[in-house]
């Protein structure tokens, strides 16, 4: 067996092991459809928070002439960080998806309660 062909098949099984569970904390029963729109809201919230984050980061890279892509560079980038950024929030790492939909959830709590 060929090392590099191993260790793809572990990077794959790996990430296949990771999107199920994933998967499975997505599939959890709301108690309402209103729950799984706060999760579904949270979780858009979450990928444009962490996507201008990473944007300041790369911003703090610095760019050499020559390998500056130009506009063709610019836009790849942009639609990538942006799938970096959705995956991000979708597997919920940082929990900032989480920590926004509890807030959401608490307040409307409290505008029920009034």
């Amino acid at each position: 067996m060929d090392i590099k062909l191993g260790s793809e098949y572990l990077y794959s099984a790996q990430e296949k092991l990771n999107l199920s569970k994933a998967t499975a904390m997505k599939e959890t029963k709301y108690a309402s459809m209103e729950d799984k729109q706060l999760h579904e809201v949270s979780d858009e919230f979450s990928a444009l928070f962490i996507q201008e984050m990473y944007k300041s980061m790369r911003s703090t890279v610095p760019k050499d002439e020559w390998l500056d892509g130009g506009l063709k560079q610019e836009i790849f980038e942009d639609m990538l960080y942006t799938e970096y950024a959705r995956q991000t929030a979708y597997d919920g790492s940082l929990g900032i998806g989480k920590f926004i939909y509890d807030y959401l959830k608490r307040t409307q709590n409290s505008d029920n309660l009034l």
